[in-house]
């Protein structure tokens, strides 16, 4: 009987111990920052969301990633190199200013997702020295990279095409996209120009759904 109520008691134990274990790695992620959200399976996701890929990308901390774990908020995404001197710092900036103009409330709930077309040169250390340069705020913006395959998939669902030019650099579209929170395309803003009128209604709109 003794044996028992020890067995027992063991098994007990042994449960808060591996609940407390899960809860310090679902802390210990949380803190690496991004969303907070328990990734779902791929099969939870709709047939138009991107999260259902099961590519691993590399954050600029040096942190693997799949899409799936930024679910949960709205994400304003957008695909750039980071020796581009021409559209990407200016891709980028619109981003900045979509940032700026969103209502403090919104904050929380919007992160913002740079992937580059050019994993070979930057490397997760490029990256981050980047978002440093640019003033992007960590807690809020992903840089990520993956490999040359991951990237020309992702590019193809949102409509992107790119081709290396003869000086190495990349001829690419010019596409900010908004995802909602399961990871569909909800907007598209193509080109470089300045009105974010419709693309910010997007995003308030994502957010509230």
């Amino acid at each position: 009987m003794r044996l028992c109520r020890r067995l027992s008691a063991l098994a007990v134990l042994v449960g808060f111990l591996l609940l407390g274990a899960r809860s310090a790695a679902l802390a210990e992620t949380d803190h690496a920052g991004h969303t907070g959200h328990a990734e779902l399976p791929a099969a939870a996701y709709s047939a138009r969301s991107i999260y259902q890929l099961e590519s691993v990308w590399t954050t600029a901390t040096e942190q693997p990633l799949r899409l799936g774990h930024l679910q949960g908020k709205v994400q304003v995404l957008a695909m750039v190199y980071t020796t581009c001197e021409s559209a990407c710092p200016i891709i980028v900036s619109l981003m900045q200013l979509i940032e700026a103009a969103l209502p403090l409330e919104l904050h929380p709930h919007v992160g913002f997702v740079l992937v580059t077309f050019d994993p070979a040169r930057d490397t997760p250390a490029v990256l981050s020295a980047y978002s440093a340069r640019m003033g992007l705020d960590p807690m809020s913006w992903s840089l990520l990279s993956g490999p040359p395959d991951d990237v020309l998939e992702l590019a193809t669902l949102l409509g992107i095409k790119y081709k290396r030019d003869q000086s190495g650099g990349f001829i690419h579209s010019n596409v900010i996209t908004v995802l909602n929170k399961a990871g569909e395309i909800v907007h598209r803003h193509e080109g470089l120009q300045q009105d974010m009128t419709s693309t910010l209604e997007a995003i308030r709109r994502a957010v509230q759904d």
